[in-house]
């Protein structure tokens, strides 16, 4: 009988784990480290006077990795425009960017895609996804977003990469935008969630689990 409780316990820890909120991210004050995040790519102080090292309109052409501890191997490029590091963030006009990775994880279901966006032009930025060396072009579903009135306005996007029916290898976004600052990005690869029915079957396990475990403490 003493163990009942230690079952119990390992139990309510499992399930605390399975269902594990998000939490704050090292990247910006305003970004979550999504639950069940696999890996992620954080790019923040996006400005010349960056600690580490200025990050330079050079760089910024040439591909630059992710810079916070922990971040895969992605790459923030430049591809077009005339946006630069100024004192605060990245400033400039229309310019287009890419987000590049040829590292997924087998188990990534979502692609989440964070940004501190100050769009000052007016209009929509774009940002769409490619795949395993495609030229799809595929819009991500506006999760939320945070209107500051350009102080820092925050977005998150998001792919559904369970719905493609491949294996994604390796992916690239793209993302496009008029005069504007922006001040960091963060993107995950999320593990896809479980059907209601798997999460129904675990719990059964884990039930099954307890249940023997309790018969053989009371023997």
């Amino acid at each position: 009988m003493t163990h009942i409780p230690l079952v119990r316990s390992l139990l309510v820890t499992a399930l605390l784990a399975a269902s594990a909120a998000s939490q704050a991210s090292t990247t910006h004050a305003q970004f979550i480290d999504p639950a069940s995040s696999l890996s992620f790519d954080g790019w923040n102080e996006l400005n010349r006077n960056r600690t580490g090292g200025a990050l330079t309109s050079d760089e910024l052409a040439a591909g630059t990795g992710s810079n916070v501890a922990g971040s895969g191997d992605a790459v923030f490029t430049l591809v077009s425009g005339d946006h630069y590091p100024a004192g605060f963030g990245l400033y400039g006009g229309a310019s287009t960017f890419t987000f590049t990775d040829t590292t997924v994880d087998a188990l990534a279901g979502t692609l989440v895609f964070q940004g501190i966006i100050n769009n000052f032009s007016g209009t929509d930025f774009s940002l769409t996804l490619s795949y395993n060396g495609g030229s799809q072009s595929i819009a991500g579903t506006l999760a939320e977003s945070v209107l500051t009135g350009g102080a820092s306005d925050y977005f998150r996007n998001e792919w559904d990469l369970s719905s493609l029916g491949v294996a994604v290898t390796d992916y690239t976004l793209t993302f496009g935008i008029g005069f504007s600052q922006m001040l960091a990005f963060q993107i995950d690869q999320v593990a896809a969630v479980p059907e209601p029915e798997v999460h129904a079957l675990m719990l059964a396990g884990l039930a099954l689990v307890a249940y023997r475990a309790r018969r053989r403490f009371m023997v």
